[in-house]
Formats: C-alpha cells, sequence, structure tokens
C-alpha cells in the first residue's frame, strides 16, 4: 500500500505557491484571457458567493476584519522585533529572517492578485463601448476641449438641480439611497448585462471617523465583498460614491474604471438625484483640470478669472449644495494621517495606475469619449 510521505507535501505546496505566483506576474501579458477567465469568471462568481454569506450580516463585517488584520500584524510585528534582542542575532539568522519574509509576501501578493488584484488586469471599458479615447496635440487644444466640457456640465447642474427643485423630493437617508442606486443598476443591465450585480451587498462603515485619518470615504473589501460607505458623507456625495463602489464590485478595479462606470449609470438611469450626484463629482474633476491647464498656460491671473467665470455661471443652489460638501471636507483635513495617502498612492501605482491617487480623474478622457460618441449629455433637453 502507498503511503504519503511526509516530506512531499512540503515539497507540493510550495510548488503551488510558486506556480500562482509565476501566473499572477505573467498575467499583466494576457488581459483579454484575465477578462474571460478571472474577472467574469472566478471573481464574478466568488464575489456574489462571498456577498450571499457576508450581506445578510446587518453590519459591514469586512471592516472588523480589516481591523483585526491590523491588530494582527501589530503584534507579530512586535513579537519578532522583540526577539531580535542584539545585533549577532539578526546577523547570524538574517538569511532565515529575510528568507521567512520574502516567503510570507509572494504568498501575501498571491492571494491579493486572485481575490481581486488581476482585476487590474483586464482591458479597459472603452473597449466594451468601443470608445475612441485620444489625447490632445497640443495645451491648447487641451484647454479648449476642457472648457467646454466644464461649461456643459455647469449647464447641466443648473438644469438638474432645477429639476430637483421642482420635483421637491424629500432629501433621502443613507437606506433609501442605497436602494436607489442598486435600482439604477438592475435597470441599466438591461442595456448592460455586464453589469448585473447578484446579491448586492452595501454598507455603513462602523467606524466612519477613522475616514478622517485614513482618508476613505468609501472602499471594496474583497475578502466579504461588500461595499463599505461612510454614513456621515454629505448626501449629495453619496449617490455616485455608491455607484462608483459598486463597479468595483462588478471587477472594475482601477479608481477610472470605477468612475467612469458610475457616470454610465448615472447618465443612463433615470435618477436625477444620482445625476446630480455625479455631476456634482465630475464638475470638479473637470474644473480641476481647466485651472491646472490654465495656470500653465496663462499664469495665476486667467486662473482666478475662470473660477470667477465659473462661479457665475453656477446657479446659487449649486454652490450652496457645493459649499456644503467643501465645509464637510475643510473641516476633517487637518486629521488625515499623510503617510496614509502616499501608501495609497503607492498602492495604486502598483496595479498599473502610474498616475496614483491622480488617477480618479483620468476618467474625463472617457467620459468626453463616451458624450462625444452618444452624441449626448446627461441634460434633460437631450
Amino acid at each position: 500500500m502507498y503511503r504519503f510521505r511526509p516530506g512531499l507535501s512540503k515539497l507540493i505546496l510550495p510548488s503551488i505557491w510558486i506556480l500562482l505566483f509565476a501566473v499572477c506576474l505573467l498575467a499583466p501579458y494576457y488581459p483579454e484571457l484575465i477578462e474571460s477567465y478571472y474577472t467574469q469568471g472566478l471573481f464574478k462568481y466568488g464575489a456574489s458567493g462571498l456577498r450571499f454569506v457576508f450581506g445578510s450580516i446587518p453590519f459591514a463585517i469586512g471592516e472588523l476584519i480589516y481591523l483585526i488584520i491590523i491588530i494582527v500584524l501589530i503584534m507579530n510585528a512586535l513579537k519578532h522585533i522583540n526577539s531580535l534582542k542584539s545585533f549577532n542575532y539578526i546577523s547570524e539568522k538574517g538569511w532565515f529572517i529575510l528568507t521567512k519574509l520574502s516567503w510570507f509576501l509572494i504568498r501575501l501578493y498571491v492571494v491579493f492578485q486572485l481575490i481581486w488584484g488581476l482585476n487590474y488586469m483586464q482591458p479597459d471599458p472603452t473597449k466594451d463601448f468601443d470608445l475612441s479615447v485620444q489625447s490632445p496635440n497640443n495645451a491648447q487644444i487641451a484647454l479648449s476641449e476642457m472648457n467646454a466640457l466644464t461649461y456643459e456640465l455647469i449647464k447641466e447642474l443648473n438644469q438638474t438641480k432645477e429639476q430637483l427643485r421642482l420635483n421637491k423630493p424629500v432629501e433621502p437617508n443613507f437606506e433609501q439611497v442605497v436602494s436607489n442606486v442598486q435600482q439604477d443598476y438592475q435597470a441599466i443591465a438591461i442595456l448592460h448585462p455586464r453589469f448585473i450585480l447578484q446579491n448586492q451587498s452595501v454598507k455603513k462603515a462602523i467606524f466612519p471617523s477613522l475616514g478622517d485619518y485614513i482618508g476613505f470615504l468609501a472602499f471594496y473589501q474583497p475578502i466579504t465583498g461588500e461595499a463599505i460607505l461612510r454614513s456621515d458623507l454629505p448626501i449629495l456625495t453619496q449617490p455616485y460614491t455608491i455607484a462608483h463602489e459598486m463597479a468595483h464590485q462588478l471587477g472594475y478595479a482601477s479608481e477610472t474604471e470605477a468612475n467612469f462606470i458610475a457616470f454610465v449609470v448615472a447618465s443612463e438611469a433615470n435618477d436625477p438625484y444620482l445625476k446630480y450626484s455625479m455631476l456634482l463629482q465630475m464638475f470638479s474633476y473637470a474644473q480641476d483640470a481647466q485651472l491646472l491647464l490654465l495656470a500653465g498656460n496663462k499664469g495665476f491671473d486667467a486662473w482666478k478669472t475662470q473660477i470667477e467665470k465659473n462661479r457665475s455661471l453656477l446657479s446659487p443652489a449649486v454652490l450652496k449644495d457645493r459649499a456644503k460638501i467643501k465645509a464637510f471636507f475643510a473641516a476633517r483635513a487637518d486629521k488625515q494621517i499623510q503617510a496614509s495617502s502616499q501608501l495609497y498612492d503607492q498602492f495604486l501605482k502598483w496595479n498599473q495606475q502610474a498616475e496614483g491617487l491622480a488617477s480618479y480623474a483620468d476618467v474625463l478622457k472617457w467620459v468626453r469619449a463616451y458624450r462625444l460618441k452618444t452624441d449626448s449629455s446627461t441634460s434633460y433637453s437631450r
């Protein structure tokens, strides 16, 4: 009778880890395969299963899991630091420590890639929407295009705000906003089947004030499949933020992709509240890009003049809403730990987003291409 040799198990498991590590390293070279077999296969059904298991829990279990992981890592780090009692010990055990740490990092990398990270390797959604995204030939053309987009968004902001005023809706609470955005996704899935999201799971953050220090508004938890949002955010920012996090749940990993999918959902859904939330965010991105181009080409005086012009074009009601949102973030600006934003910026760059945190605004290129292709806007006059 064959008897399993213990030594063989010590060889098989490391070999599997090394094989998976190699697959993860090669993944960026095969984006179509990643999309077909991982994003639309392993991840899609695995994440749906996670949402089925954890979605019925009434609180954000994923947030607690993160806290537990952080505590365990800190305790283990302190334990190992304490064990390094002398320089001689470090020099004697240095190779062993380095090998053990490297092996831990390899396995951590593989696990992260398999539960979430490989989504960064798939083709971007411009392919699905057949968009032609071209960079302007020079700064002057770029400024002209950004001016046009900014003024369009201002017009649509004013129109959508007026529509909301005429309808006189009661300001929704967090649960109503979540329900509305989930319905918007269900409606648009008829046109875009990839937007079908089984076992939807959007939850309040248990410790929203931590976001003041770490710098998060919302996040996707790949271990539980939950989209977790700070419910203390200004209500007008919540619909678009929720749509953004739900895009992550669909496997759109990069911030540019999630922003774009949220934009598409808001543009095509019959939900003026979500549209208005999206327009507020897109206008902020567009104005920032507009002012940056102006400052680089025409100087500070032109920058100041443009701000005043934009303010004069926005309705007083829109300006009031923007002031409330700015006040919320201004009150928390000094609390954020700088290292947290720097770490996240580096994380984005490691995951195929060369611009780091600036990638959040890259969506403007895709937004413009989408609007040109569809010859439409979110305006009610279309």
